[in-house]
């Protein structure tokens, strides 16, 4: 029998994640995918070209062949002529055990909390039914650790919150008492005998767990919340227990939203400058013991470093690592935010989280691409893709501040995307071919409907602000070496020194302002707006600051106020003023604005320090009716920052920062806002007097320059 010539053609070699599910069940074939000779005998094929029985046959046959009998130099081994070996992935009986696992815990977990009676669930309760923003509760078993204040965008995506009730904003609770009044206060469970010491009892740690997920905007993507669950209602001696630095981790943070647990006071600006980098050093002199968030933080760092030298659970020390960045950027701790955000891309890196098959090294070398096991999940991928990429936005939001390099640079991402919030609760599986990724072409100005939602955009608008920060950081240098992309293509040879040149005439500086430009106006319609029917979508509302602060960032080294016709005194103030009605649009919802994003407070603060500069030039031209408008503008940003920071220390800094920018330029205090008529308009007559040169330019404030003051740590790069 002649041989088959036509191969089957395996399309899984562009699709990593069903090629690498594939191999790991290579002996289950479909049915007439083995060669003819092994059904015809009724034997075992494994599905070679030739196969190992029929291998084995013509040896044998061979072998023992009669003298003289010719026999043929290859075995014969045909198989049916199949176009295309179906990639379907089939389920192998580990996963299928590891599902139903996870099912006996989830309904023990309900079994559990069904026997805890009245006083367990009132602490839950409060959280859970209170917080569904549309009056629905999921009660089925899958659900029932969801319910967590939680909306879903027009795509099923879980998104922002918009709980209907506030954490308290003040603990009531000494630090003192905590340990002696834990369990009586939280509820009567059994402990477990082997609990760790070092963390709360299981009922008060279960809360905080709760506030965690209920009310921070990205718990639900940095971790599968069911799994998480699942894993928090095992034995502490069980394997797949959460890591204690993550615990510890999540107890730190949860202290910002419950009134449980003791949370650092805010300092005292009236004594430390509100833009001090080493606050510790005034933290030594205040003699007062850690509050609870302070002792779980600290258990975090010292539990974490220690599984980090050991090499064990190295993606939870990156989670757990990503929520302390979480904690120091709360409270506005400007060192331990930039080491542990830079620590949790460092690590990413070996961990294989930067990049994703195909697109790994071309050098050979005995390291593995990952120190990680493969995934065994599409919810264990997603999960370790998800947080690599809050990990990248959470560097990338707080570097917008500064003026350091960062610490990965964009070239050596090669990631996919996330997927959409219901995807990755319901571990679907998306093949690459149906995504973006980070090195796609477009990327910030194409978005497929059916693989695009608020977080996804929250990432895209993370990459936006590194783009930006990474032009201006290197355009020196680029310029000095030659790069063309930053040669001023309306160049006439006018330009004889290194400090005159013009970076908005580079072919870089247009493209990529063109791009800041048109990020917003390229969103899915249904994507548009962050606010509907009263409800916050969290990641879409910050993902629409982006843009206005990353036209600041752009344009406000080149800006001249006082000059009549500069676009790009025009474009920072156009990009203020946008900011400030996204924050006349949350304010006028009942969305408690002290849950948003903490880069939302910075966003406010850039906003205001532009209208700060632009009030200035106002006062010196003594134009009265732009000195009135921008004075009001001013006072309800600040008064904005100002609610937020009554929970969150970061904004309380910002706030105060802001009003001492006031008093040095514009000599008086902020006060209560006036009612203020958005939008307002912004023709050239307006804005006029606020170009007009004045007799005092040499007071004028420049909000490049200023953030570069000496001893001043918040900068624009």
């Amino acid at each position: 029998m002649p041989r088959v010539a036509q191969q089957p053609v395996n399309r899984t070699s562009s699709n990593p994640l069903i090629a690498a599910t594939l191999s790991t069940h290579p002996n289950v074939l479909k049915r007439n995918q083995a060669c003819h000779q092994c059904r015809r005998r009724k034997l075992k094929c494994d599905a070679k070209r030739p196969c190992s029985t029929c291998l084995r046959s013509h040896a044998h046959a061979v072998s023992h062949a009669p003298p003289g009998v010719p026999m043929p130099s290859k075995p014969e081994c045909t198989f049916d002529d199949v176009a295309e070996v179906s990639t379907a992935v089939v389920e192998g009986p580990k996963n299928k055990y590891e599902r139903l696992e996870n099912r006996i815990n989830e309904l023990e977990m309900l079994l559990r909390q069904k026997d805890s009676g009245s006083t367990t669930s009132g602490h839950s309760v409060f959280y859970l039914d209170n917080n569904n923003s549309n009056g629905e509760v999921d009660d089925s078993p899958s659900n029932r650790s969801l319910h967590y204040g939680q909306n879903h965008d027009s795509d099923g995506g879980s998104s922002g919150s918009h709980p209907s009730q506030s954490p308290p904003l003040q603990s009531s609770t000494s630090l003192t008492s905590i340990g002696e009044n834990t369990i009586n206060s939280y509820g009567s469970d059994v402990m477990w005998p082997n609990w760790p010491p070092s963390l709360p009892s299981p009922e008060l740690l279960r809360h905080l767990v709760d506030v965690f997920f209920v009310f921070h905007p990205h718990a639900n993507r940095l971790f599968h919340a069911p799994s998480f669950m699942n894993s928090l209602a095992l034995p502490p001696s069980h394997p797949k227990f959460p890591s204690l630095p993550v615990l510890h981790a999540i107890c730190a943070i949860g202290s910002l939203y419950t009134a449980a647990v003791t949370s650092p006071p805010l300092p005292n600006f009236d004594e430390v400058s509100p833009d001090e980098i080493f606050l510790e050093r005034y933290r030594i002199k205040e003699q007062r013991p850690d509050s609870f968030a302070e002792q779980h933080a600290k258990l975090a760092r010292e539990s974490a470093e220690r599984l980090n030298t050991l090499g064990e659970d190295l993606f939870q020390v990156l989670q757990a690592n990503i929520i302390l960045t979480w904690f120091y950027w709360s409270h506005g701790r400007w060192v331990d935010i930039f080491l542990s955000s830079a620590h949790s891309m460092r690590l990413s890196v070996p961990l294989g989280l930067n990049m994703c098959p195909p697109f790994h090294s071309i050098t050979k070398s005995e390291r593995p691409p990952s120190i990680l096991p493969p995934a065994r999940t599409v919810i264990e991928d997603e999960t370790r893709r998800n947080s690599f990429w809050l990990a990248y936005a959470a560097e990338r939001q707080h570097g917008c501040g500064n003026g350091w390099a960062l610490s990965l640079d964009n070239q050596d991402v090669s990631q996919l995307l996330p997927v959409r919030g219901d995807q990755f609760l319901q571990g679907t599986l998306v093949q690459p071919v149906d995504r973006q990724w980070a090195q796609s072409r477009d990327l910030l100005l194409v978005h497929p409907e059916n693989q695009t939602d608020s977080f996804i955009l929250y990432i895209k608008g993370s990459i936006l602000i590194s783009q930006v920060k990474a032009f201006n950081l290197r355009f020196r240098s680029k310029h000095f070496a030659g790069d063309p992309t930053v040669a001023n293509v309306y160049n006439d040879g006018s330009q004889v020194s290194e400090n005159s040149v013009d970076p908005r005439g580079s072919a870089a500086f247009i493209e990529l302002d063109h791009v800041v430009s048109s990020f917003r106006a390229s969103f899915p319609s249904h994507l548009r707006n962050p606010i509907n029917d009263n409800v916050v979508d969290n990641h879409l509302y910050t993902t629409c600051l982006m843009p206005h602060v990353a036209t600041i960032v752009l344009h406000d080294p080149h800006a001249e106020v006082r000059e009549s016709g500069c676009i790009s005194a025009l474009k920072i103030l156009t990009a203020a003023r946008a900011i400030l009605d996204l924050i006349y649009n949350v304010w006028s919802t009942s969305f408690d604005i002290t849950l948003l994003d903490s880069f939302c407070s910075f966003c406010w603060f850039v906003g205001g320090r532009v209208l700060v500069r632009f009030l200035q030039a106002a006062l010196d031209a003594k134009s009265l009716d732009q000195i009135s408008t921008l004075r009001a503008e001013i006072d309800f940003v600040h008064s904005a920052i100002a609610k937020v920071g009554q929970r969150i220390p970061l904004a309380h800094r910002f706030a105060k920062m802001l009003e001492n920018l006031i008093v040095k330029h514009c000599g008086s205090a902020p006060r209560l806002p006036v009612q203020i008529t958005f939008p307002r308009p912004l023709e050239p007559g307006v804005l006029h007097a606020l170009f007009e040169e004045s007799s005092h330019s040499d007071n004028s404030i420049s909000l490049h320059e200023s953030l570069h003051e000496p001893g001043s740590f918040l900068s624009l790069a």
